[in-house]
């Protein structure tokens, strides 16, 4: 018995098409919080991956010289008792006008040369 082949008119699954499709919906789904998809080696490489060979990680690591300065850089200072800094007592906020008697039209420049002239 004869069975006739029916067309496919579906792209095969090598197509370029397809890959790309798939390459895109394996990016999408990379940037889903928590999940981890894989990619072989060829789709790897269409998205942009490659091998980092210029440095070994113990290379890098060598050379971060100031690694120990930006681990330190964010801790906190805590300042003790004693050490004086010119705070004031209670904060308060005031305007340019309050603090250097700006007057309308006057820039804060202009009223800090006015006071500057003045003397005070």
């Amino acid at each position: 018995m004869n069975t006739p082949e029916l067309p496919n008119n579906e792209p095969s699954l090598d197509s370029e098409a397809n890959a790309a499709a798939a390459l895109r919906e394996k990016l999408a789904d990379a940037e889903t919080p928590g999940f981890q998809a894989e990619f072989d080696p060829d789709e790897a490489a269409r998205a942009g991956a490659f091998a980092e060979d210029a440095l070994s990680e113990a290379d890098a690591l060598d050379t971060a010289i100031d690694l120990t300065d930006a681990q330190t850089a964010d801790a906190p200072v805590f300042i003790e008792r004693g050490e004086g800094l010119d705070i004031p007592a209670n904060v308060t906020t005031a305007s340019a006008r309050e603090l250097l008697g700006k007057r309308p039209g006057e820039s804060v420049k202009d009223a800090l040369d006015r006071l500057e002239r003045q003397g005070e």
